[in-house]
């Protein structure tokens, strides 16, 4: 038998070894996500975790670092896309609560990462609809659209306020994760005085961080906050919109700003 021979052999043996391993590695991750899901709905496994970029960040330090200095608590609130789904919370931050923003009616699949021993599954509050273009203001007169939003805004807000460390996420944490975090963290830097152009420009520097951001959709999150300033004052916005209250919102914000 010829050398070349011998090699393919080997290499074929060596590609079935590596293909069997993968499928007991693929068999192990679905076995750690079965169970511990109250309300039985199919778990999100999401491969593209194992090699791929989470897209995470700290918003409060990435926008310390977009300003140039600490106005923001760290550990606070995190953003992601949902590639962690079915792997270590440390991926992602190791968060106390997620809030799914991706939620679809139409594949019913929970969010969720593992935890010693358990499983922080994702909440969500958009049972029928699939949320999308919340950086428009158009999509907030839509009343189902806002009511969910409005939901998923209440409740992290009482996250912020109980002292949880907030995972937001959607797809590829970059549009629906995005307006709902630029709306929060103007919400706390106006708190605080601090929500001028320079605020602003941080909200969207934060967004540009996200890799798979196409240069199409730069100024999303600036257009989105001028828009509301639009209106009146952050707080007055979510009190109109959804119905939060201004003692909320501070109280809320006080768990981000630093002092």
């Amino acid at each position: 038998m010829s050398k070349i021979k011998v090699f393919l052999k080997a290499l074929a043996l060596l590609l079935s070894a590596l293909c069997m391993l993968l499928f007991i590695f693929m068999g192990w991750v679905k076995y750690r996500s079965l169970g511990s899901n109250p309300e039985g709905l199919p778990l999100a496994i999401r491969w593209e975790g194992f090699y791929h970029d989470m897209n995470h960040r700290d918003v409060g330090a990435s926008l310390n670092q977009c300003l140039g200095k600490r106005l923001f608590r760290e550990e606070v609130l995190h953003r992601s896309a949902g590639w962690f789904s079915g792997w270590s919370c440390e991926k992602v931050g190791s968060p106390e609560v997620i809030y799914s923003l991706n939620y679809s009616p139409s594949l019913k699949e929970r969010y969720f990462c593992h935890v010693e021993g358990d499983k922080n599954i994702g909440r969500y509050f958009n049972p029928d609809l699939q949320l999308n273009d919340l950086e428009f203001m158009e999509s907030w007169e839509h009343p189902a659209m806002r009511g969910a939003a409005c939901r998923f805004l209440d409740e992290i807000l009482s996250s912020m306020i109980a002292e949880k460390k907030i995972l937001l996420h959607c797809d590829a944490g970059r549009d629906r994760t995005g307006a709902l975090t630029a709306l929060l963290v103007a919400m706390a830097a106006q708190a605080k005085g601090e929500l001028h152009d320079e605020m602003i420009n941080a909200i969207e520097c934060d967004y540009r961080k996200t890799e798979s951001l196409v240069p199409e959709k730069y100024g999303r999150m600036q257009r989105f906050i001028k828009g509301i300033g639009n209106r009146g004052s952050v707080a007055e916005f979510l009190q109109n919109q959804c119905g939060i209250s201004e003692e909320k919102t501070l109280r809320a914000a006080s768990q981000f700003n630093l002092n």
